[in-house]
């Protein structure tokens, strides 16, 4: 499993399979990452947001420095939710703060979790300040997530360097093809998240954010047919697609024997046909935040 990583845009590498730790619970986090680790991940996500920062940092404590990648987001602040967007100053804070949960010598990738700062001169002093925590030391490479690309344009446009990863909904039923192109042009590495998102048991028994899904039985058959055939589960295939599309992706799990199934993917490939296929898939359809029956709601796309 570790032949598979990728390069981002700033040239360094990060593990193509993660543990993404949203949505467990403080209390299980730190088994769940000892567990994790212990299986041969090497990618663990985490955010500010999460509540889990200090869990993940007491599992990587002791942990030999070369066998492991963490990523974690800055909370920007969201002033529809009364939630006044962070400063550059406050961002910066908020690194240290995260740098010390995590007790590391630097995060490997820093993240602005989303665009909802409120207006792009606030986005704008935000991504300051991670170039500025970056030159710090305070983390190794920055990098955004449900950026689009009109977001991407407003740092081009105030002449920063260009984020070295975007982590993004990505799967069969949105590949958004027009944003990971303008990425593609300028470096930027697509991370999936929510890649199981078209299997029906995605999200059963979260407590928080449980996605929006619709029911399609053209979705469950082409995964389903496929995953037979290469005699898989429907989670491995997916989770192959993504590392065969080029997106790095951090499935959730906290049990040992779906750990160990999410890491094994180097005994199959798909085919193009396959690939093909899951990529007929396109519906368009964000599902991960929650929205009204027949809606979907996109980040990439707030103003």
């Amino acid at each position: 499993m570790a032949s598979f990583s990728f390069l981002l845009g700033d040239g360094r590498k990060i593990p193509g399979v993660g543990l993404g730790t949203f949505q467990i619970v403080a209390a299980d986090t730190e088994a769940a990452v000892a567990a994790a680790l212990q299986v041969g991940y090497m990618l663990i996500d985490t955010a500010d947001s999460y509540r889990n920062e200090a869990e993940v940092g007491k599992a990587l404590k002791g942990v030999d420095r070369r066998r492991f990648f963490v990523t974690t987001k800055l909370w920007p602040g969201n002033p529809q939710w009364g939630m006044p967007a962070k400063t550059q100053e406050e961002t910066v804070a908020a690194c240290k703060q995260s740098l010390a949960n995590l007790g590391v010598d630097s995060i490997d990738l820093y993240l602005i979790h989303a665009p909802m700062a409120g207006s792009a001169e606030a986005r704008v002093a935000q991504w300051k300040a991670l170039v500025e925590c970056q030159a710090q030391g305070l983390c190794k490479s920055i990098g955004v997530s449900n950026y689009g690309i009109a977001h991407l344009k407003e740092i081009a446009a105030a002449g920063l360097p260009m984020p070295a990863a975007n982590q993004l909904e990505l799967h069969p039923l949105t590949q958004k093809p027009e944003l990971l192109a303008y990425m593609k042009a300028h470096k930027i590495l697509p991370i999936a998240y929510s890649s199981l998102a078209p299997l029906s048991n995605w999200r059963e028994g979260y407590q928080m954010i449980k996605g929006t899904k619709t029911d399609d039985e053209k979705q469950d058959t082409t995964v389903e047919v496929i995953a037979k055939r290469l005699g898989v589960s429907p989670a491995r295939l997916l989770l192959r697609y993504a590392l065969q599309r080029g997106w790095a992706c951090i499935p959730k799990t906290t049990k040992e024997e779906r750990l160990k199934e999410n890491l094994d993917l180097e005994a199959f490939e798909l085919s193009e046909a396959d690939v093909k296929a899951l990529d007929a898939l396109e519906a368009n359809a964000n599902v991960t935040w929650d929205a009204p029956p027949g809606q979907h709601f996109d980040l990439t796309t707030l103003p």
